[in-house]
């Protein structure tokens, strides 16, 4: 399993604050835990940096792909602009840096 962070950034317009379209599709949030145990993904943490229009997600995924699918499924791209990026830990990190000469 690879570890993952997932920002989903939208407008103020979509908010669910201000919008009731996007209101109503958060209200679908125990479809997203399904959807993630379909993925065989680990949700570890979400939380929403409130007033950023963010939503960041640390989920635990076999797959770069699996992540993507489970935002499209989700409905997150429908009205977020998303970022996925791959984390290795610090000693998967300090392990790799083992092997490099610094160049200053």
């Amino acid at each position: 399993m690879k570890n993952f962070v997932v920002i989903a950034e939208h407008p103020p317009h979509l908010c669910p604050h201000s919008n009731a379209v996007a209101r109503k599709q958060m209200e679908r949030i125990s479809e997203i835990d399904a959807i993630a145990k379909r993925l065989e993904m680990e949700i570890v943490f979400t939380g929403i940096p409130v007033p950023e229009h963010q939503t960041i997600m640390i989920l635990r995924a076999p797959s770069f792909e699996a992540v993507r699918t489970f935002t499209v499924e989700s409905g997150f791209v429908q009205t977020n602009t998303i970022t996925i990026r791959q984390t290795e830990s610090l000693e998967e990190f300090f392990n790799e840096i083992k092997s490099t000469t610094p160049i200053f």
